[in-house]
């Protein structure tokens, strides 16, 4: 039933749910992996799950035949989206997280859609109209309303400069991220800076498995990871922390829902429709927690994060309809 739905939208709508997926998914790998990280720290948590992500990508492309011979140029392109993402995003926003907290934190991550919306004009040869540009402002206009509610004392541990500076190192890295991996995917019209450079064009670009693609990332983040572990001697630390079963329990859960499934829908999600909507769809990842939240721990939600939640669904909302809405207009 639902497979029929998602196949009656049109491909960009498809998009769209590809990104209000990754979203879906990335609240549920933030609240495994906090839990995760308070038992065995964010080090070992962080190279655990991107290993398990391997092997679970690997068995996955085995299954569903999504194994392709594409084009080493775009290969590349993958692989240094992994690592832009991975290795540095990822790291960046956990050490933003650890000074600032989760709240201003996320607060900065939201400057990612921008990000991408300015970098994927002139290296991707997208464009966005206005109304596009209306649902990003509301739809993270949202997000900061939320994510500006009252913290709590001792939120900061550090310098919040500091903070601020990996947060926005963090939000260049998932945006970065972004573009590479939709010129590594194959563009139908490959165009700007990226797809030139690269020599890629409408003789030779292919079309890779969005599945396939989040493998070749993962790896590289995997290597980066594993590598650094190696290299400064804590290897046998990280190896000795799979004793304990509920983190790894809980890092497992992470690494389904945010390397396997969370990232292979945000490439679903690129592939498919313009990148700075996917993005600024994806973005509402801390308005999500919300309800998550509410029925796991019995929070109480206050009207600011209700309010919130309803205005960055309407910028969804103005998001997936924008063509029409223009048309309409």
């Amino acid at each position: 039933m639902l497979r029929r739905v998602f196949s009656a939208l049109t491909t960009d709508a498809q998009g769209v749910a590809a990104a209000f997926g990754t979203a879906f998914c990335w609240a549920m790998t933030a609240l495994f992996f906090s839990a995760a990280s308070r038992r065995i720290g964010q080090f070992h948590v962080n190279q655990i799950r991107l290993v398990q992500a391997c092997i679970l990508l690997t068995l996955a492309c085995l299954a569903l035949g999504a194994f392709s011979a594409a084009p080493l140029v775009q290969v590349g392109l993958l692989l240094l989206s992994g690592l832009v993402g991975f290795a540095l995003g990822d790291a960046a926003l956990f050490l933003s997280l650890q000074i600032i907290g989760p709240r201003r934190g996320s607060l900065i991550m939201a400057l990612a859609p921008g990000f991408a919306a300015l970098l994927m004009v002139p290296l991707l040869g997208e464009t966005l109209s206005w109304v596009g540009v209306v649902g990003m402002v509301v739809t993270i206009a949202g997000v900061m309303w939320v994510v500006l509610e009252r913290g709590q004392p001792g939120e900061i541990v550090g310098h919040a400069g500091w903070g601020v500076f990996w947060g926005v190192l963090g939000a260049l890295g998932q945006a970065g991220g972004l573009i590479l991996s939709k010129a590594g995917l194959g563009m139908a019209n490959p165009t700007g800076l990226l797809n030139a450079a690269a020599g890629i064009d409408t003789s030779n670009v292919q079309t890779v498995s969005p599945l396939f693609g989040t493998l070749l990332r993962a790896l590289a983040g995997t290597v980066v990871l594993v590598g650094y572990g190696i290299a400064i001697g804590r290897l046998r630390e990280t190896l000795g922390k799979l004793k304990d079963r509920k983190a790894l329990g809980q890092t497992t859960a992470g690494a389904v829902f945010g390397p396997f499934v969370g990232v292979t829908l945000s490439l679903a999600a690129v592939a498919w429709t313009n990148t700075a909507v996917a993005a600024t769809v994806m973005a509402i990842s801390p308005v999500l927690v919300i309800p998550i939240v509410r029925v796991v721990y019995k929070q109480a939600v206050s009207w600011r994060a209700v309010v919130g939640a309803l205005v960055a669904f309407a910028g969804v909302a103005v998001l997936t309809f924008r063509e029409q809405i223009a048309e309409k207009l």
